[in-house]
This record gives C-alpha cells, structure tokens and sequence, in this order.
C-alpha cells in the first residue's frame, strides 16, 4: 500500500487517483452485485446481474417507521398514475449492466452516459481500469459472488 500520511497531516487533500469499491449484499436484502471505479469526476458501475431485481430494507421491510418502507409504499402507490414516479421505482428495482455518470454535471446520477457515444473513449478506459483490477484482486465477478458464503445463513438464499 501506499502511506495515507500526508492528508493525515495535512500535507496533500488527496491520497488517490481512482477507488474501486464492491457490493455483494447481504443475503436477501440489499443484493446487486456491482463492481465501481470512481475517480473525482466520474463514476463507472459494472452491474453483475443486470437480469437480477434489487430489494433491501426499504421496499421489503416489515416495519414501515424504521426500514423506510412508508416513503417507498408512497412511491408505489404515486407510480401507478404518475409516469415520473413509476421511472423512480422502476430505476431503484432494475440497474443497466453499465453505468457512467459525469459526478460534476449530475452529482446525484440520474444521467447515465454509459450509451453516449461521446463518452466511448472513457468508458473503455475506466472499464479497462476495473478489468485491470479485478483481475489483480482474483475477482472473477459473478463467478466470484456465486462461491461467497451466504453472510447471514438461515435468513435468505442469495
């Protein structure tokens, strides 16, 4: 690893260029698999299961005051007339394989630029960067998720 000392002591403001960070879930809540690289403007997700639904806490709580379950019930129940509601639902349950999104412009990604063209040269190049670390950490992505041992067993099959 490298030494985090100077932002410690308030050498340097940075310590990385990029972070690659993992999800794998746990068990049957919050279960997408995903692997991200992020650099200061921009956020890469490789979406392992992109057939696959997420669910967590929030949609599939059984205490509507603590897991968030009555602000998302009200979503369901707004989507079933108004098209924009039914797009937020519809976006919180099914992810893309890919997504790109330009963190300056669109700080709460709702933009995915994964299909624009425009951003064809940086997308290889930030897949090429997850590729080139996955494969030094020995994670084979889906592969990698099937064989983990279910971190809450008894409670849900991933």
């Amino acid at each position: 690893g490298r030494s985090f000392l100077g932002v410690l002591g308030g050498e340097k403001n940075s310590h990385r260029d990029k972070v690659f960070v993992t999800h794998s879930g746990d068990g049957d809540m919050n279960r997408y698999p995903l692997r991200v690289v992020r650099t200061r403007d921009w956020k890469y997700i490789r979406n392992l299961d992109p057939g696959g639904e997420y669910h967590s806490h929030v949609d599939k709580g059984t205490n509507p005051e603590t897991d968030g379950r009555d602000y998302f019930d009200s979503w369901v129940a707004k989507a079933k007339t108004d098209p924009a509601a039914a797009a937020v639902v519809r976006r919180y349950h099914t992810r893309p394989a890919e997504e790109l999104y330009d963190l300056k412009a669109d700080p709460h990604e709702l933009k995915n630029l994964a299909a624009d063209p425009a951003q064809a040269g940086r997308l290889k190049d930030l897949r090429a960067d997850l590729d080139r670390w996955m494969s030094q950490q020995g994670d084979r992505g889906l592969e990698t998720e099937r064989s983990l041992p279910d971190p809450r067993p008894g409670k849900g099959k991933k």
